[in-house]
């Protein structure tokens, strides 16, 4: 292109030389894990005063090594970033300097814990006028005043273990009128997240955030709201029916499930069409019994569907089958099932046990992929497959990967020609009757992930 340019006109000859004479995406890392700070920041000092200021970015991303705070270094790399018209601008302490601040939730810090953590002023990153995307990992971001300078064009905003307060957020979400993704990922200073009266913001997304306790959102374009982490006590949205994508997942069983309108807030949403549900999110509908079927008795527009299973005791397989009879479910089309990854549990003993309720009537016209990980031959897993081969009547695969422990020795030896555990499971598993002509058991004990749902970064990447 450059050499067709140049024959067009003998003034065009040079001109591609000031088009891209320097690169404009930089990635400023330790090139050792073991690099002094100090140098470190002696290094891009130097690399930026060779670079000169004025030249685009496109892209800066500066991961800072532990061992001091960089206050006055971040500032300083954030003007230069702003007089280079950066768009995309990312700070990320290392994750060793974090081992110290995030070991386990609501610790307090330390004095000489808190002195490390460098901080970022939010002020500064305002005189960035072009950035579209912000992330901003293990860093305090200090409250902006209420009177800050718009990010009129910031797109995308990522706080993963900031440091950051309720009033900080709230007041950095307004500053940003066309923000359309907010990521907010093991902030442990949230409490009440709030985000008001912002018209473009289509994704929320909120992981381990250990003492959040509501969620309040006013945001009439928000198309995907995905949490994983402690049950909020108030989830508040203003236009639940446009909400399209949902993603619920809870740790493992608590004593007992904490006072929650989650049941409410899932009977509104009409038009969902991709949904992830935890095993306490099914508890809770199940508990809730008519007031469910009220809430939640239509998903008409629900295409795919994936349950995270904490445990699969009888209850967890009752719960499966409340959830469809009361949760109407009628273009289903894709089901995920995420089955426990460990037996250690002390409630193994019930995997033996035949569930006493009957599966509900329901009829699956659309559901053509089945998916199931971490399977292990146990009689709950069974009578679960056995449900939905018996009413899928357009399945194609069935897909079931094995967890890493399966191993079904003590009945292989029963079966005469079957000298190996899949086998014997693939045996086990074609004797079903199946609604399907098409239906096709698939039996792995490796998974490709070429088939992976939607929501499956969420609770697989913290």
């Amino acid at each position: 292109d450059a050499i067709r340019t140049g024959v067009l006109s003998s003034r065009w000859r040079s001109l591609w030389r000031h088009r891209w004479p320097y690169p404009t995406v930089l990635d400023l890392s330790p090139h050792t894990v073991a690099a002094s700070a100090d140098d470190f920041v002696a290094g891009v000092d130097r690399f930026l005063s060779a670079r000169g200021c004025g030249r685009r970015i496109d892209t800066l991303f500066v991961a800072l090594p532990p061992g001091r705070r960089y206050d006055a270094d971040i500032k300083r790399w954030i003007e230069y970033a702003a007089s280079c018209s950066v768009e995309d601008l990312r700070l990320v302490v290392s994750p060793s300097s974090l081992a110290g601040t995030s070991a386990r939730p609501g610790r307090r810090l330390r004095r000489q814990e808190r002195a490390a953590v460098s901080s970022v002023f939010f002020h500064s990153v305002c005189e960035c006028s072009n950035l579209t995307r912000l992330a901003l990992s293990g860093l305090r971001l200090w409250s902006p005043s209420a009177n800050i300078k718009r990010l009129s064009y910031l797109e995308v905003l990522d706080l993963h273990a900031a440091h950051v307060t309720d009033a900080a957020l709230r007041r950095v979400v307004a500053a940003c009128t066309l923000l359309r993704s907010l990521d907010l990922r093991l902030c442990r200073k949230l409490r009440r997240i709030v985000i008001t009266a912002n018209s473009r913001l289509t994704s929320l997304t909120i992981v381990e955030c250990p003492r959040a306790m509501e969620v309040t959102v006013s945001a009439p374009d928000l198309r995907c709201f995905r949490y994983s982490g402690n049950y909020l006590t108030s989830y508040s949205f203003d236009s639940p029916k446009r909400l399209e994508e949902v993603c619920m997942s809870s740790g493992g069983p608590p004593s007992c499930l904490p006072p929650s309108n989650w049941v409410k807030t899932l009977g509104g949403l009409s038009n969902i069409k991709v949904l992830t549900l935890c095993s306490l999110s099914l508890q809770y509908v199940a508990i809730e019994g008519g007031s469910a079927t009220r809430e939640c008795n239509n998903f008409r527009n629900l295409r795919e569907l994936q349950l995270l299973m904490g445990m699969m005791t009888v209850d967890n397989l009752t719960n499966i089958y409340t959830f469809f009879r009361m949760c109407k479910c009628p273009r289903l089309e894709k089901l995920f099932i995420e089955l426990p990854t460990t037996m250690n549990d002390p409630y193994v003993e019930n995997y033996l046990m035949v569930p006493k309720e009957e599966p509900p009537e329901v009829d699956f016209e659309y559901l053509k992929i089945i998916k199931i990980n971490n399977f292990n031959g146990h009689r709950n897993e069974m009578q679960l497959v056995r449900f939905l081969l018996g009413k899928a009547g357009v399945l194609e695969p069935l897909m079931v990967i094995t967890s890493k422990d399966f191993m079904v020795e003590e009945y292989i030896n029963t079966v005469d020609g079957c000298h190996d555990s899949l086998d014997f499971l693939q045996s086990q598993l074609s004797l079903f009757t199946k609604a399907s002509v098409n239906a096709q058991i698939i039996l792995s004990d490796r998974d490709d992930n070429k088939l992976i749902p939607t929501h499956w970064e969420v609770y697989s990447k913290v």
